[in-house]
């Protein structure tokens, strides 16, 4: 199964002539072909060195409802981040943008790699998740006027999508989707808790939150964390980013145990014993329990990271958060089943583990190593 977490440079196309329009007409000349590098995304990404020997990474915002929206709220982040004294909240420096054409460019880490890409290799642990705990709790902590800075909701998720579908929508459904929308639509319990959930998070305190947060969009360097990717920038329920950062390694714990490892049922297997379906799913839970234990100390360490820089009091984070972790599982099987012809027993796996978080999510708050927030 090719980790969906390696996410590095994926190709050296040079980039379309409207990103290099711009940044030629910004004073930094041309990209040079042979550092030119692409990675995958919604946008077109596009990073290289140029001919005046700056090392640039552009983004051009490819969805329309993003263009004018996303990078206004890109840019009332960089002004209130850059009026405040933030020691841990660090991101890319800003170098050139042009909001019409949806281009935003900052200076390239070209020696960096994600928090996501250090997860799959073991080496984001308890320190460095407790400096994410510090920059989100930091993030959460900022001062931002509420008529600068509206509480704006977001679209998912959504309670209704869970119990019925356009006719258009099941069209456009790949098979691995359609076998998601069975095994969800069948169970009632799961529409009901984000219900629940979304009432609870209106009734949560609203504060700034980055409300689209992945572990691909926190760069490692020699210096620390750098938190990109500031478009859906807004006030909001602080367990939107803490569960966001929760699900990640939830699914990290399920999705890295690779697909090849549970081959289809063997044809002269005993009559009446366990299924292939079965066994591959006691076993991918059973190799998923011991990959979560194993990220608890990173879990507790980010947890009271955050803690230490957010006091503010925020009755029910803890159980909100585990809540929206379990949706944060859904929300990525989805991306992934939307390509597949079938439901491959780890994405199953995550699936479970989302419901179970978002139907009891009271009871893993322990589990998952977040009393402390």
């Amino acid at each position: 199964m090719l980790d969906p977490y390696l996410v590095g440079p994926q190709s050296r196309v040079m980039p379309d002539a409207e990103i290099a329009e711009f940044i030629r007409g910004a004073g930094y000349g041309e990209f040079l072909p042979d550092t030119v590098v692409t990675f995958p995304g919604r946008n077109q990404n596009v990073a290289g060195t140029t001919t005046t020997g700056v090392d640039l990474f552009a983004k051009r915002i490819r969805l329309a409802d993003q263009l004018g929206g996303g990078l206004r709220r890109a840019g009332l982040f960089e002004r209130l981040a850059a009026g405040q004294p933030l020691r841990h909240l660090r991101r890319p420096a800003p170098l050139a943008g042009d909001p019409r054409r949806g281009i935003h460019v900052t200076r390239w880490l070209k020696n960096c790699h994600t928090a996501a890409e250090g997860l799959a290799r073991e080496t984001f642990g308890p320190e460095s998740a407790r400096e994410l705990g510090r920059a989100i709790g930091e993030l959460h902590s900022l001062e931002a006027p509420p008529e600068l800075l509206p509480r704006e909701p977001l679209p998912l998720p959504n309670h209704r999508m869970l119990s019925t579908l356009s006719v258009n929508q099941y069209v456009e459904s790949s098979a691995g989707l359609i076998a998601l929308w069975r095994i969800v639509q069948r169970d009632a319990a799961i529409a009901e808790s984000v219900r629940r959930l979304r009432e609870t998070e209106d009734a949560a305190p609203a504060v700034p939150i980055h409300a689209d947060l992945r572990l691909d969009q926190v760069l490692v360097d020699g210096g620390g964390l750098l938190v990109c990717d500031w478009e859906e920038f807004r006030r909001g329920d602080a367990a939107r980013d803490v569960g966001a950062v929760v699900g990640e390694f939830l699914f990290r714990s399920v999705v890295g145990i690779a697909d090849d490892e549970f081959p289809p049922a063997d044809p002269g297997a005993e009559a009446g014993g366990p299924s292939a379906p079965g066994r591959a799913h006691a076993e991918v839970m059973s190799r998923g329990v011991g990959r979560l234990e194993a990220a608890r100390p990173a879990l507790t360490a980010f947890a009271e990271g955050y803690r230490s820089l957010r006091t503010a009091s925020d009755q029910g984070l803890a159980v909100r958060a585990v809540a929206f972790a379990g949706w944060h599982l859904f929300d990525r099987v989805l991306a992934a089943a939307a390509f597949r012809s079938d439901l491959s027993p780890v994405h199953r796996a995550a699936a479970g583990v989302g419901r179970t978080a978002l139907v009891t999510p009271e009871a893993f708050v322990a589990v998952l190593g977040l009393e402390s927030v």
